[in-house]
């Protein structure tokens, strides 16, 4: 089985949740500067656009997020250069080479990158938003009860706010409400629980449940009821930020490691155009984790080798010169996502021998 070099993993333990943590943080300053008043006022007056302008979910927000990507590439890009033992044929001595984050590419990937999952991370946020407060006003809702479910309370232990979906995606928001709403009614509990057949004792069907609210649905599944309006408002808080640190576990997984591809294959660039090697004695080999959890596509470029410059076709209509590349596919989003999003595959680059010593 293939798997990442050492001096990689060691980086990504750092990296991961250095990363995750930006993401919580940035989340944790939207939801502290969110004017509650003023979405109740635009929920009750039914302006959906003036209740998304309200919960401030602005870039600037993210500027932890930014530096912990800018991070990642910024240890992408010297650890390449630090691996690369090149001599100088005239006397034998080692070549020392400066990774220069301060490249215009460089600062252009790093830019690019970031502006590209704020972007997405805010508009996903902004429709989540409006589809909730919609389906409230079908209900009849009363908009104050609406606008605390997005944003959450205020916790008076901690002064922060606890318990909205703010930060989740559709997936984890849909978990999140579906458990929430189960936990009132005794039918719903019954609805969270599977009783295996084998007589083994039951259990809260999703997984993605912190531990603590998976045992107050069982409890209130034995008694044949719902569970209490207090453990409703805990489980509220322990269930959002156990879904929000997953959410934030699996940006960090697939940042990490794209900043540390991307500022590898940036190394390898410079090096390139220091004259010290030439782009025809670069070769890139593509490197699958080949577990039972790697895409086929990628299981099937596994040792295909290009030289630098030129690219990998693990999809129709998408191109990269590294695993994980996200610069040259413009025109197909999706298949791009398809084949990056917590993609663990890495480019090994060596250098062939000509003059200088491989």
């Amino acid at each position: 089985m293939a798997r990442l070099p050492a001096d990689i993993q060691d980086a990504l333990d750092k990296l991961e949740p250095a990363i995750r943590d930006a993401f919580i943080a940035a989340i944790d300053q939207i939801t502290s500067a969110i004017r509650l008043k003023q979405v109740e006022d635009m929920i009750r007056e039914g302006d959906i656009e003036g209740a998304i302008e309200a919960l401030r979910l602005e870039q600037g927000f993210f500027s932890p997020l930014y530096e912990a990507q800018r991070g990642s590439y910024m240890v992408g890009g010297p650890m390449a250069l630090a691996q690369t033992r090149i001599r100088d044929p005239y006397d034998g001595s080692s070549f020392v080479f400066s990774f220069n984050g301060r490249h215009d590419r460089a600062e252009q990937w790093i830019r690019d990158h970031s502006s590209r999952l704020i972007t997405e991370v805010i508009e996903e946020q902004k429709e989540q938003a409006r589809i909730v407060i919609r389906e409230a006003a079908e209900a009849g809702q009363h908009p104050r009860d609406t606008a605390r479910a997005i944003v959450g309370r205020v916790d008076p232990a901690t002064g922060k706010r606890e318990g909205g979906f703010i930060g989740l995606d559709g997936r984890r928001q849909g978990v999140f409400r579906k458990v929430l709403d189960g936990m009132t009614t005794p039918e719903g509990v019954r609805d969270l629980v599977t009783v295996p057949r084998d007589g083994k004792p039951p259990f809260v069907t999703l997984e993605s449940v912190n531990e603590a609210t998976k045992q107050r649905i069982l409890r209130a599944y034995r008694a044949g009821g719902a569970v209490s309006d207090a453990d409703i408002a805990i489980s509220r808080k322990q269930l959002r930020n156990k879904l929000l640190k997953d959410r934030g576990d699996t940006i960090g997984r697939t940042e990490a490691l794209n900043g540390l591809r991307a500022g590898r294959h940036e190394g390898f660039l410079q090096l390139v155009e220091s004259g010290t090697v030439r782009q025809d004695q670069v070769r890139i080999r593509w490197q699958a984790t080949l577990d039972g959890r790697v895409r086929d596509s990628h299981r099937h470029l596994h040792d295909e080798t290009i030289r630098i410059g030129e690219f990998f076709n693990p999809a129709p209509g998408v191109f990269m010169q590294y695993p994980g590349d996200l610069q040259h596919s413009p025109g197909n989003p999706k298949g791009l996502a398809a084949n990056v999003i917590q993609c663990r595959c890495l480019a090994v680059y060596r250098i062939k021998s000509d003059l200088l010593n491989d």
